[in-house]
């Protein structure tokens, strides 16, 4: 551990206390997803499917707890999420997220 972490890597893998975080009734209803992980992979990949990226305020309505964790358990489970972050003419920062690799689909013959 360094003087710039709280805590060590293997301190965070061990006490992940938001991992597997259930899935609301709505979003279970919605997109028959148990945890919310599962329902922003679902996202990611829908969005990837139209060639777009997932828009923040996209997640946010959707109610996913935490989505910055929710992006770190899937990206600890292989996927490759990029986050792009947009200054617009009016000083807003606009955040999106592609899925660049999903190892639970790419590769598959």
């Amino acid at each position: 551990m360094n003087n710039n972490t709280l805590f060590s890597e293997s301190y965070l893998d061990q006490h992940s206390l938001w991992d597997d975080h259930p899935a609301t009734p709505a979003q279970q209803k919605r997109h028959g997803k148990k945890t919310q992980r599962d329902v922003l992979a679902s996202m990611l990949r829908e969005a990837r499917s139209r060639g777009g990226a997932l828009e923040l305020p996209d997640i946010l309505r959707a109610g996913v707890a935490q989505h910055g964790a929710r992006i770190t358990e899937l990206r600890r489970r292989g996927f490759q999420i990029e986050n792009e972050l947009e200054r617009r003419t009016d000083g807003r920062v606009w955040s999106r997220y592609r899925l660049r690799y999903d190892p639970e689909t790419d590769g598959r013959s």
